[in-house]
């Protein structure tokens, strides 16, 4: 699957009635990154790891001057914004502003604006629609947002850097660790990021977040697919790279827990 983005077909199952899924005038979004319709759009990239998962990267300061993201954005998430940091304001109203505009395109105007409510662990949901996993991610300059039809999703986008030697102990097999300490601070910290991204989008996907202990997720910087229990995963065959920045993109998803699913069209396949 190629990092493009194809509109689901009338008969992808969203679990909304069709009218539910009508969309109103706005920013609409296409693989090479223009809009169909007049406005500004954002997104600079629209990955479909599997026909049921689309994910959208942004950089947060663009989402935050796009008027159709930010007006879905509700009350409460303002208010939740006015209660933090500056720099955790900017990314709490942009990851969610992403997600909104996704899921807009995505599952329709109906989701765009309905609430999104934390579980305990911090992971996403959409109270109305049980079947649709969500997932959001911040790194640097970016934002990532993740929508599932039918599926648990976790999506990490991470900025490349130099990891700690406790980190690498941590999250890499031995060999891997080897491999890192020989390369360049700049690959090493390129090679780190692609498998901190997996490791964290497994355990988002599964709404664990850190309690999960994503460092047990095993995961080589090399490859674009695997598997962790009953999760898939993948990464974004190309780096996100602008300028001096890279960061490494990667989604996982599965069966949504707790939520009867039907069963799946197709296999995904590798990017």
């Amino acid at each position: 699957m190629s990092d493009t983005f194809t509109r689901p077909s009338a008969g992808v199952r969203t679990g909304r009635p069709a009218a539910a899924r009508t969309r109103t005038p706005s920013t609409r979004l296409r693989p090479d990154g223009r809009a169909s319709r007049p406005g500004h759009n954002p997104v600079v990239r629209l990955w479909m790891p599997a026909p049921d998962v689309t994910v959208a990267l942004a950089r947060t300061d663009a989402v935050l001057a796009t008027p159709a993201a930010l007006d879905r954005l509700r009350p409460e998430e303002h208010r939740s914004a006015a209660a933090m940091a500056a720099w955790r304001a900017r990314e709490h109203l942009g990851g969610r502003a992403l997600l909104r505009l996704l899921l807009a395109e995505v599952t329709g105007e109906a989701d765009a604006r309905a609430p999104v409510v934390p579980e305990p662990a911090g992971r996403p949901r959409l109270p109305g629609s049980p079947r649709t996993g969500v997932s959001i991610s911040h790194s640097g300059p970016y934002a990532a947002a993740a929508v599932g039809v039918g599926l648990d999703v976790g999506v990490d986008v991470q900025t490349a850097r130099p990891p700690s030697p406790a980190m690498v102990r941590r999250c890499c097999s031995p060999q891997t660790a080897l491999r890192l300490a020989s390369l360049s601070p700049e690959r090493a910290a390129d090679a780190f990021a692609r498998i901190w991204t997996v490791q964290e989008a497994c355990v988002k996907a599964r709404g664990a977040g850190l309690s999960g202990a994503p460092w047990r997720v095993r995961a080589e910087p090399d490859g674009e697919a695997g598997t962790w229990g009953t999760l898939l995963w993948r990464r974004s065959a190309r780096p996100v790279s602008e300028g001096s920045e890279t960061a490494a993109l990667a989604c996982a998803f599965g069966p949504a827990e707790g939520a009867p699913r039907a069963p799946s069209r197709h296999r995904p396949r590798p990017t």
